[in-house]
C-alpha cells in the first residue's frame, strides 16, 4: 500500500533511520552475521538501512518497497552498486525464487499490508533454512483489534498473539522479543529463525 505524504515524512526522517539502523546493528551482533550473505529489506523506504548494511557488512542487500517513489528516492540518495540494489515489490507477492535470502528485515511495514498473513507465507518461502527474520512493528491489545479491525480497510491491526500464531505456523521460531509501550500500541522488535 502506498503511504500518504504525512506517513512518508514520518518514516523518512533522519532520526527514524538512525534508530532503525541502531536496532539492526544490535540484532546483527547477536546473529551469526558471517553466514549472512543475501539480505532482503521489505519496505526499505528511501534506503537508509539497506545502504548501511551494504556499506558495513559483506552482504548483498536488496531493498524493496511497494511505493515506486520511495524506490526512486532511495536510488538517488544511496546509489545502487554490486552490493546494493532496489526493486519495487509487493510483500504479499514477492517475485523471488524459494530460499533466496539468509536474512529478511521488516520494520514498521506489516500494519500497511491489508493481507499481512500472506506476507508471512512469502517471507517463509524466500527465506533459506535456518535464515532469520528481523521484524519490528506495532501491535494492539486483542480487544482493540477485534473492535477496530472491521473499520480499517487500508491498514492491518493485530495483537501479538496473532503475530506469534501466524509466524509459528509458517515454521518460524522466535529467538528474540523486545516489547515497548508506544502510546496505545506495543512496539515489538523480534527476531525469528526458520526451523522448517
Amino acid at each position: 500500500m502506498e503511504m500518504t505524504l504525512f506517513e512518508k515524512w514520518f518514516v523518512n526522517r533522519n532520526k527514524k533511520a538512525e534508530r532503525n539502523i541502531a536496532r539492526v546493528r544490535q540484532r546483527l551482533a547477536e546473529l551469526p552475521s558471517a553466514a549472512i550473505k543475501d539480505v532482503l529489506e521489505l519496505g526499505c523506504g528511501i534506503g537508509s538501512v539497506a545502504s548501511f548494511l551494504a556499506e558495513t557488512y559483506p552482504m548483498k542487500v536488496l531493498g524493496t518497497d511497494y511505493d515506486r517513489e520511495q524506490i526512486q528516492i532511495a536510488r538517488k540518495r544511496h546509489p545502487e552498486n554490486e552490493h546494493l540494489t532496489y526493486q519495487v515489490e509487493d510483500a504479499s507477492r514477492l517475485s523471488f525464487r524459494n530460499a533466496s535470502f539468509d536474512l529478511i528485515i521488516s520494520q514498521n511495514v506489516f500494519h500497511h499490508l491489508p493481507q499481512w498473513q500472506t506476507a508471512v507465507q512469502e517471507i517463509n518461502r524466500v527465506l533459506r533454512p535456518a535464515g532469520f527474520l528481523m521484524w519490528l512493528d506495532l501491535t494492539l491489545p486483542k480487544w482493540v483489534v477485534r473492535f477496530v479491525q472491521p473499520l480499517s480497510k487500508k491498514h492491518s491491526l493485530y495483537c501479538i498473539e496473532d503475530v506469534n500464531s501466524v509466524f509459528e505456523k509458517q515454521g518460524l521460531k522466535q529467538t528474540f522479543d523486545e516489547r515497548r509501550i508506544h502510546g496505545p500500541f506495543f512496539k515489538h522488535h523480534m527476531v525469528w529463525q526458520k526451523v522448517r
